[in-house]
């Protein structure tokens, strides 16, 4: 029942911030709007029909990406504490990811400004948005017709085991952190903080 209503939460939340009402990056003096060479933001007002669909299969790809890892790391920290989701989203995760990707005939993963895995560095096409810490769903469209989002990642109280202040964070977590992480810096978050996102890229239609 637990790892049910979490899912169902966290799925509530993602659809909510598909529906948001999508922003366009402040432009700052001399330097273009656009986060890559050949990508350009988009409001929700101008998505056309096939793009809507593009972002509607794109939120669905996010959503089962989402539901499928976190109903796989809830079971790991019921039956295996904290050892067990730390196992998860090294080893499964990525696992997840690809498999929904080809379910979906998408590209997607997360990604963060605090990277605790290497291999999450954010597309070219999001890597200005994430270094603005964009904290709203962003959509943009393409040089051949894709579209791509960026949706924010919020700190849930439950992953603060692995992810709060470090003083915080149990000896035995650390440990299991360092041995997986090394290189590790997804740490020193606080409930409701961004914690990083998703991202999906859709083909043309």
């Amino acid at each position: 029942m637990r790892r049910a209503a979490m899912v169902a939460v966290l799925i509530g939340i993602l659809v909510a911030a598909g529906c948001s009402k999508r922003v366009e990056i402040a432009q700052e003096p001399g330097v273009e709007q656009q986060p890559g060479a050949t990508w350009t933001v988009v409001s929700a007002d101008g998505l056309d029909e096939a793009q809507m669909k593009q972002q509607q299969h794109a939120q669905e790809a996010i959503q089962a990406m989402a539901s499928r890892l976190m109903g796989e790391l809830t079971a790991a920290l019921d039956d295996g504490g904290p050892d067990a989701g730390i196992e998860v989203c090294s080893v499964r995760a990525p696992e997840i990811s690809a498999a929904v990707a080809n379910e979906f005939g998408v590209h997607l993963g997360r990604t963060s400004f605090k990277l605790r895995n290497r291999s999450n560095l954010p597309p070219e096409w999001a890597e200005r948005l994430v270094d603005l810490r964009t904290a709203e769903p962003t959509w943009l469209v393409g040089p051949n017709g894709e579209l791509a989002g960026l949706i924010p990642i919020r700190l849930k109280a439950e992953c603060s085991m692995c992810h709060g202040p470090r003083e915080q964070i149990s000896d035995e977590v650390l440990a299991k952190i360092d041995d997986y992480y090394p290189d590790d810096e997804a740490v020193g978050f606080a409930e409701g903080d961004l914690r990083g996102w998703f991202w999906v890229e859709t083909p043309s239609s």
